[in-house]
């Protein structure tokens, strides 16, 4: 008879136990390489309570793709450990999660873990864990690919990826700070160096030398009228060049300086609608007298 009731103690003592404990996986599926979380969560934590975490890895039995036996052999490595202990709702209770990874292909079976709970000692078993493949569609059907496990450097990376915040902000900082800088130094610019450092920058660029000499005398154009509009206040992009020039001559420039205008003009618009073909040296020259222009129609500048 005593036998008896000590067994009905043992099973009511287990079942107490069992509600008051849950063993779960984050995901109960994940694919090689990746991370996979297994929890214990204990409520009601009593005093005398105690768990000794597995380190390294765990042992595991495994039930490969088309086995009906389960084997041992399989590895599940433990990345961490982490537990802690707190209450909600004036309950107490203890949690402690494993990260683990596997690099195999399987399903996982975990060996029994042991738990004291009240001078007892426990065993109980997590649920199986699914390690798959990266699917990926091919012409005859799904090919599997297995995933390249990470290096060290890219774990750390993840894990601490906060630590990199600041450094990235310094960066960004610097790099607007700078923006800011040149943006203020070409506002900065009189419309005579504006136009000047245009001219360089077209030069550099040597469409012409590419097949795109039409390209290169858009924006040849463009930056004359766009100088000669800001110098004498008139709107001259949209402008053909008689109208450019009848404009010009009413502002009272000087006739000599107005044909030379005008020259640069209409070989602009022989190469952009006429398809005129002019060698390295012609417009070498034409940009060598396009500066000239922009420097003696500016006014003086006297450096402070």
């Amino acid at each position: 008879m005593r036998i008896l009731l000590s067994i009905a103690a043992m099973c009511c003592l287990g079942a107490g136990f069992a509600q008051t404990k849950r063993v779960y996986w984050a995901e109960d599926s994940v694919r090689i390489g990746d991370k996979a979380k297994l929890t214990i969560l204990v409520k009601h934590k009593p005093k005398q309570f105690d768990y000794n975490p597995i380190s390294d890895v765990f042992i595991c039995d495994v039930n490969h793709k088309g086995q009906t036996l389960w084997k041992p052999g399989g590895e599940l490595e433990i990345e961490s450990f982490e537990d802690t202990s707190y209450t909600q709702n004036g309950i107490n209770y203890w949690k402690g999660t494993y990260t683990l990874i596997a690099w195999d292909s399987a399903k996982y079976r975990l060996p029994e873990l042991w738990m004291t709970w009240k001078d007892s000692t426990f065993a109980f078993r997590a649920p199986n864990l699914y390690v798959g493949f990266v699917k990926k569609k091919v012409k005859d059907g799904i090919e599997e690919i297995p995933i390249e496990p990470e290096n060290e450097t890219w774990r750390l990376v993840k894990k601490y990826w906060w630590v990199l915040l600041p450094v990235v902000a310094g960066i960004v900082i610097v790099i607007l700070w700078n923006r800011r800088r040149t943006i203020k130094k070409t506002d900065e610019l009189s419309l005579r160096e504006r136009t000047l450092l245009a001219i360089q920058q077209l030069r550099k660029k040597e469409d012409w030398l590419h097949g795109r000499t039409k390209s290169h005398y858009v924006g040849f154009s463009a930056i004359l009228k766009q100088y000669l509009s800001s110098r004498y206040e008139l709107n001259l992009m949209e402008r053909t060049t008689y109208e450019t020039i009848s404009l010009l001559k009413l502002k009272g420039l000087d006739l000599n300086m107005v044909r030379r205008i005008e020259v640069l003009l209409r070989e602009a618009d022989m190469v952009k609608f006429a398809k005129t073909e002019l060698n390295d040296m012609h417009i070498q020259s034409s940009l060598f007298r396009l500066e000239e222009i922009v420097t003696e129609l500016s006014p003086l500048e006297i450096p402070e």
